[in-house]
């Protein structure tokens, strides 16, 4: 049947890959770690890697014994990278402590712990719902947390968001930009003839004079984005900023954006424009808000890949349990085994964080110089092996009990 098959072929890959189960994932790992370090894979040049990092990703998924440790590889690597600390001395705009929002009873978020730094480029991402406008409203004070509390600093901001409710239909083109008439407008303190810079937006002479209720859509939002750039900001904060906008718009919104020395915080679904602009991400999980450092891109390559293992681990889950219900066996762990799943896991986080600490002795001379670089070399290496050995047993262990489940 279809489990003796699994058996079967299992057993083949088994044989087959027993020797370069180890190095594979090893490779798999550093590989995942550079995929994470947003490096833009698009271009030519690393088009080639980024094809052999799917590749091992697959190999290591024809063998339902190494899917966990595959698992465990891409969170690491994600919680490794994310997790380094940068000493920034930039100005802080705003920061949030212990953010939460709840609506008619709903979580949308909580426990939300996180600084906004000048010239910071962060892009709030997440499926539709999850709470991303809002966050940005009670960034703006225009809504209130449940919990928690958030600290601005003396900031002016420039908001740009989906319903573009800056304009007035009623009003020409020329009263929006020079409401006391006259026909200059003030463009980041500097005095400006109102065509001249208008022009910048694609709009003729002749429109000064239009309503502007009676423009489309798209010349709505030049008109929006038109307005935004006029004003000097701390920080920018863009909700969909690129919907509804024609192809020369983006454009212009890009160019202003990647010239705009404060901080920008966008919401957008928009995976190029996305990667082009930010270079953090608040990444809207469940009831967290996780703060990873990559593009925008590769977080949902990862979230894909995660997809895939779930997908991969529910189907051979259900051919497990059928071949249980077949099964009249009475195996079970031996004591042994019953021990390495019951301590192995504190041995395992102890192991990490003896690896972590060693490796910062390494990277800091006060430390190193006076226990010896080659003594915490080799506690490293000793440390890791013992590391590697014991995730091996556990994951052994792991896969057998459940089998026996």
């Amino acid at each position: 049947g279809g489990y003796a098959n699994y058996l079967t072929k299992k057993e083949e890959i088994l044989a087959s890959l027993a020797k370069s189960h180890e190095t594979l994932l090893k490779q798999l790992k550093a590989e995942e770690e550079w995929l994470r370090r947003g490096v833009k894979a698009r271009l030519k040049r690393n088009e080639g890697r980024k094809e052999r990092v799917l590749a091992m990703r697959e190999e290591a998924k024809k063998n339902p014994g190494v899917i966990r440790r595959v698992r465990l590889e891409l969170e690491r690597a994600s919680k490794n990278f994310n997790q380094v600390q940068r000493q920034n001395r930039k100005k802080m705009l705003f920061e949030f402590k212990n953010l939460g929002k709840s609506i008619d009873g709903k979580v949308l978020f909580e426990k939300f712990d996180a600084r906004v730094l000048q010239g910071e480029r962060i892009a709030i991402v997440g499926r539709n719902g999850s709470g991303k406008s809002t966050l940005l409203k009670i960034l703006l004070g225009l809504e209130k947390p449940s919990s928690g509390e958030i600290k601005r600093g003396e900031v002016s901001i420039g908001y740009f968001d989906q319903a573009r409710n800056v304009l007035d239909d009623d009003k020409s083109l020329i009263e929006t930009f020079c409401p006391n008439g006259g026909d200059h407008v003030l463009v980041r303190g500097r005095n400006m003839h109102v065509y001249g810079y208008l022009k910048n937006f694609l709009f003729p002479k002749e429109f000064l004079d239009k309503k502007i209720g009676v423009l489309s859509g798209g010349e709505k939002n030049r008109v929006a984005l038109a307005m935004l750039f006029t004003k000097t900001y701390d920080v920018l904060v863009l909700d969909e900023p690129t919907n509804d906008l024609d192809i020369a718009t983006i454009n212009i919104l890009e160019d202003y954006l990647q010239s705009f020395e404060g901080a920008i915080l966008l919401v957008s679904h928009d995976r190029y424009f996305v990667d082009k602009m930010a270079n953090k991400l608040w990444a809207f999980e469940g009831t967290k808000i996780n703060v990873l450092h990559e593009e925008y891109s590769v977080y949902l390559e990862l979230e894909d890949e995660m997809k895939e293992l779930d997908k991969f681990e529910k189907e051979l889950s259900n051919s497990q349990n059928e071949a249980k219900q077949k099964s009249k066996s009475g195996a079970k762990l031996s004591y042994k085994q019953t021990q390495i799943l019951n301590t192995y896991p504190d041995k395992i986080s102890a192991l990490e964080a003896r690896v972590a600490e060693l490796n910062e002795g390494l990277s800091d001379p006060k430390i190193y110089q006076e226990v010896g670089l080659t003594k915490l070399y080799e506690e490293l290496e000793k440390a890791k092996a013992e590391l590697e050995s014991l995730e091996n047993e556990y994951f052994e262990v792991l896969e057998i009990a459940e089998e026996l489940e």
